[in-house]
């Protein structure tokens, strides 16, 4: 069973040979463990690709996966908006001079008193998704642009949404008729197929499904300005591996999307999709104990402080983990690695293919952890969350 698990593993690292940093660099920069070190360049290229792949789309990164203010700079530099879910974020944004019009309050439930500053700042496009939502707009926003959120099937996504956020079709004409009604201006319709989908034809078969509602919002004089494609692009984890393409999805997309009886300016919210491949973690081991039949590695890092998604409760997230040092003449082995809380659930991986002579002090490379890591962390045990720098 254990060599059926290392065969597995060595065929998975070989069909994702790409690093994004040379382990000899990250021993050569010395900073003290752990610490996420972010590539500028990854950043903007995985911008630039979203940019590539969906012409003349408004791309507006979805500031939950990542807030950090560098992140921002780097991401408002290449040209990106940004899609906010509070005034905390909005905040941020504020402070890095971002105009309002680069800006969409794209959660669809909201106080009222923030979308209020929000509309005060000079935002002016906003989600929705019920009745009461558009009366708090109109009173606290009045004359914005609001979009719908409607359900999409997120069954091959590993974080679902459907469950907290969006209407039923049916209700997207009374809605944006409704908007009318009271002041507002009808944008567009908003989705969103879940966190790391499976499907490349998830997007697609939404927008297919939204055609006729497009053609009669058209019949009564509502002409959408815009569709917006919300998240779930993918990273390929080691838990994923198979995820598709962002060609795949972008060409299956498109395709569809040319079938509307006219097109609407596309908006994307790409999260994970610009960020999580654009990080590593490195931790360094600070205890290997033999317990039950397993070696078990503790880190100084673990699912509080700085994987989350590890141990996230509708499908955990499991991250390549490489050894910072050449595996030699030692041999592989599996070892169980988890973080330094005192706390049963801080486990990263139970099976990780690691040098069979790791011991304290080595230093892992944890890889694609630039999403929801440092925007989710806590001081858990009071371990802080690791320091960022960005090369």
């Amino acid at each position: 069973m254990i060599k059926k698990a290392v065969h597995k593993f060595k065929k998975i690292i070989n069909k994702n040979p790409d690093r994004l940093f040379d382990p000899d660099f990250l021993e050569s920069i010395n900073y003290k463990t752990p610490f996420f070190l972010f590539s500028k360049k990854r950043i903007v290229d995985n911008y630039k690709q979203f940019k590539k792949l969906f012409p003349k789309s408004i791309i507006n990164f979805a500031m939950k996966a990542n807030s950090e203010v560098e992140v921002l700079k780097i991401l408002k530099e290449a040209g990106s908006g940004f899609e906010v879910a509070s005034i905390y974020e909005l905040e941020l944004l504020k402070k890095l001079h971002i105009p309002p019009n680069k800006i969409i309050y794209g959660t669809s439930v909201k106080p009222s008193d923030q979308i209020a500053k929000f509309f005060e700042y000079g935002v002016d496009r906003f989600a929705c998704d019920s009745f009461s939502e558009l009366e708090k707009i109109a009173i606290n926003a009045p004359g914005s642009k609001v979009y719908i959120r409607v359900i999409a099937n997120d069954a091959g996504s590993v974080f679902k949404f459907s469950t907290k956020f969006g209407t039923e079709t049916a209700s997207i004409i009374p809605l944006l008729s409704r908007a009318v009604d009271l002041g507002l201006k009808p944008y567009g319709i908003s989705f969103h197929v879940g966190s790391q989908a499976s499907d490349p034809e998830a997007w697609a078969n939404v927008i297919q499904s939204l055609r006729s509602i497009i053609e009669d919002l058209r019949d009564l004089g509502i002409k959408l300005e815009t569709l917006n494609l919300g998240g779930g692009y993918p990273c390929h984890y080691l838990s994923s591996e198979n995820a598709p393409l962002l060609s795949e999805i972008a060409s299956a997309t498109i395709k569809q999307y040319k079938k509307l009886p006219y097109q609407p300016k596309l908006i994307l919210e790409p999260g994970r999709g610009i960020i999580a491949n654009a990080a590593v973690l490195v931790a360094r081991v600070i205890a290997r104990i033999e317990r039950r039949g397993s070696t078990w590695l503790f880190l100084d890092a673990g699912c509080y402080n700085a994987l989350f998604e590890t141990m996230a409760y509708q499908g955990s997230t499991r991250y390549l983990i490489t050894s910072m040092r050449p595996t030699k003449n030692s041999g592989e082995s599996l070892f169980a690695v988890a973080g330094p809380t005192g706390d049963s659930p801080d486990i990263i991986s139970r099976e990780v293919l690691l040098p069979s002579d790791i011991d304290v002090g080595d230093k892992l490379i944890i890889h694609d952890t630039g999403a929801y890591s440092l925007s989710t962390s806590m001081a858990f045990n009071g371990f802080p969350k690791p320091n960022a720098y960005y090369v």
